[in-house]
C-alpha cells in the first residue's frame, strides 16, 4: 500500500511531520522533493506538481493531498494570490485523471483565515495597514448575513447593498481593498463548493475540510456552516469533515487512510482536565472545544467510547484570557491538576495520546517538566502541544493511532524513530515555543532581525537557539534513555516555525 503525499506546504511541521510518522509506521511513501514546493509566500509551480503527480501515480495508490497546494502553490498563496477561477477549474480535472488509475483520493483544504491584527506578513500588503479594520468588517458581514438568512453567497450581489448601507463606518477603507479582499474569499467559497461536488460524484474519496485560524462569529465560520449545510444536504457528512485547524490536515488524513485500511475505527475515550469547561470556544478555533475533539476523532476515522483502547488526556484551561503561552508564568494553577494528570496516566495500561492544550503557541512548562520525571513508557504514550487546538489535537491522535496499530500487530513500528518524534515534539513544543522562541526574539534585535524576519543573522539564530535548547534536549534524553545529535534550522526564515533534526 503506497501513499504519494502532496504536502500543504514546506514547513517541518507540514512535511516532515508527516513523513516522519509514516517511516515510524514502515509505510511505502513517495512525496515531491521539497525543491518543488514553495517558499511562504513565493507560491510552488503548480504545473510542475501536476506534471510529477501525472508521471509517478499508479493504479491502486493512495493519494493524500493538500489541495492548496495543488492548485493555488501552498497555505499562504491561497491567501494572496490572484488565479482565476476558470484557471482553478481547469486544474481541477487532474483529479477524474487521476481517479482513472483506480488510486483513493484523501483531500484537504481550508477555509481562508481572517487574522484580527495588521500584518502583512502572510497575507496581502494591506493588511499590514487595514488588517483590523477589515476582520471587524468581515465579522459585521457575517452578522448581516446571518440576520438576513442568506445562504447562496455571492458576494459581488450582497456585499454591495451592506456597503451602502454602512457607507459611514467604511469609507475610509480603499474600495480596491475591500473588493480584493471579498473577490479572493467568494473564489475560495465556490472552489471548494466545486470540490463537494467532486465527493458528490465519488471521484475524491474523503476531504477534511478545515478553517484555518478563525473565530467565534467570524466570515470563516458563516461560510464554514454555508458548507456543511451543503455537505448534509446532500448527504455525505461519512465523507467530509469541516472542523478548525489547517497545519495537521494531513495527519488526520494519514490516520483516516490507516484507519480505511485495516477496516477498524480505534475508540478513545476522553479525559478532561477541566470537564465543566470543554463547552468554551478556545481563541484560533471558532468552535466549541467539545465539538472540535469530537470532530477530529470522527475525521480520523475514530471513534469515542466511555471505554476505549486508547485513552486520550487534554489538558485544558478554564480561563482563555490569557491563553498564549507566554503569560503562563503568570497563571495561578493547582498543583493538584498536575497530580491528577500524573495519578490517571500511572494507572493506564491502555496507549496514552497527552494532547497539551492549556496554552496557545506551545506547551505547559509545568505538564512537562512532571511527565519527564516520571518514569513513563513513551513507546506507549505520546505527547504534543504546539500552536493550536486543532494542531496538537490532529498531531496526538495519529500518534495513538499509530500506536495502537503497532501494538496490535497491523503494523510493525520502528521504536527508534518512534521515541526520536517523541523528543522532538518535546524539544520544539515545550523547549523552543513555550521558552527559547521568547527569548530568541528579544535577543535578534541586537543582530538587526526582528518578530518577522531572521535573515540579517540566521545562523547566528540556529547556533543561538541550538545552544539555548541544549537543557531541554539532555532533559528529553534522560526521560527516553536515549542520546542524539542535534541541528536546529527555519523553514521560513523567521522566529515562529523551527525545524529540529535529531541523528
Amino acid at each position: 500500500m503506497r501513499i504519494v503525499y502532496l504536502p500543504l506546504d514546506e514547513r517541518f511541521c507540514t512535511r516532515e511531520y508527516f513523513l516522519m510518522f509514516t517511516k515510524i509506521a514502515g509505510l511505502d511513501i513517495l512525496t515531491p522533493p521539497r525543491e518543488l514546493l514553495g517558499s511562504k509566500k513565493v507560491p510552488a509551480d503548480t504545473d510542475a506538481l501536476e506534471n510529477w503527480l501525472l508521471e509517478n501515480v499508479k493504479t491502486g495508490d493512495s493519494l493524500i493531498i493538500s489541495l492548496d497546494t495543488l492548485i493555488h502553490g501552498g497555505l499562504i498563496p491561497s491567501r494572496i494570490n490572484l488565479i482565476r477561477s476558470e484557471t482553478i477549474r481547469d486544474r481541477l480535472k487532474i483529479f477524474s485523471i487521476l481517479k482513472d488509475r483506480k488510486v483513493e483520493i484523501y483531500l484537504s483544504t481550508t477555509v481562508t483565515r481572517i487574522p484580527i491584527y495588521n500584518s502583512a506578513d502572510e497575507e496581502p500588503d494591506y493588511w499590514e495597514y487595514y488588517g483590523e479594520t477589515l476582520s471587524d468588517m468581515s465579522k459585521e458581514f457575517a452578522r448581516y448575513l446571518e440576520s438576513n438568512n442568506i445562504e447562496n453567497l455571492s458576494y459581488k450581489d450582497i456585499l454591495p447593498e451592506f456597503l451602502s448601507e454602512n457607507e459611514e463606518r467604511y469609507q475610509h477603507i480603499p474600495k480596491w481593498m475591500i473588493e480584493d479582499f471579498f473577490w479572493r474569499r467568494e473564489r475560495n467559497y465556490n472552489i471548494i463548493r466545486e470540490v463537494i461536488e467532486l465527493v458528490n460524484e465519488e471521484i475524491i474519496d474523503f476531504l477534511n475540510l478545515t478553517l484555518d485560524d478563525n473565530s467565534a462569529g467570524s466570515l470563516s465560520v458563516y461560510e464554514a456552516q454555508q458548507h456543511r449545510n451543503f455537505v448534509k444536504k446532500l448527504g455525505l457528512e461519512e465523507k467530509i469533515s469541516v472542523h478548525p485547524g489547517a497545519d495537521e490536515t494531513s495527519l488526520t488524513l494519514l490516520s483516516r487512510f490507516l484507519c480505511s485500511k485495516f477496516q477498524y475505527a480505534p475508540s478513545f475515550e476522553l479525559f478532561y482536565v477541566h470537564p465543566e469547561s470543554i463547552n468554551l470556544i478556545p481563541p484560533y478555533e471558532g468552535y466549541p472545544l467539545k465539538e472540535s475533539v469530537e470532530n477530529h476523532i470522527k475525521a480520523a476515522g475514530a471513534q469515542i467510547k466511555s471505554n476505549g483502547e486508547i485513552l486520550l488526556l487534554l489538558n485544558n484551561t478554564i480561563d482563555y484570557s490569557k491563553y498564549e503561552v507566554i503569560y503562563q508564568d503568570e497563571v495561578k494553577v493547582n498543583e493538584e491538576e498536575y497530580e491528577k494528570i500524573l495519578m490517571q496516566i500511572l494507572k493506564e495500561n491502555r496507549i496514552v495520546g497527552i494532547a497539551d492544550i492549556r496554552y496557545g503557541n506551545g506547551a505547559d512548562k509545568r505538564l512537562v517538566e512532571k511527565l519527564l520525571k516520571e518514569s513513563l513508557d513513551w513507546k506507549r504514550m505520546n505527547y504534543a502541544g504546539w500552536n493550536t487546538v486543532s494542531n496538537t489535537l490532529g498531531t496526538v491522535i495519529i500518534h495513538s493511532i499509530i500506536q495502537y496499530f503497532g501494538e496490535k500487530g497491523y503494523l510493525k513500528l520502528d521504536m527508534e524513530e518512534l521515541l526520536k518524534l517523541q523528543a522532538i515534539f518535546f524539544i520544539e513544543h515545550w523547549g523552543y515555543q513555550a521558552d527559547i522562541r521568547q527569548q530568541l526574539r528579544k535577543d535578534c534585535v541586537t543582530k538587526g532581525c526582528n518578530v518577522w524576519t531572521l535573515m540579517p543573522a540566521e545562523k547566528w539564530a540556529e547556533e543561538y537557539t541550538c545552544s539555548k535548547l541544549l537543557p531541554y534536549k539532555n532533559a528529553v534524553e534522560k526521560a527516553l534513555r536515549k542520546n542524539w545529535e542535534m541541528k536546529v534550522f527555519f523553514p521560513w526564515h523567521r522566529s515562529f516555525e523551527v525545524g529540529i533534526i535529531l541523528s
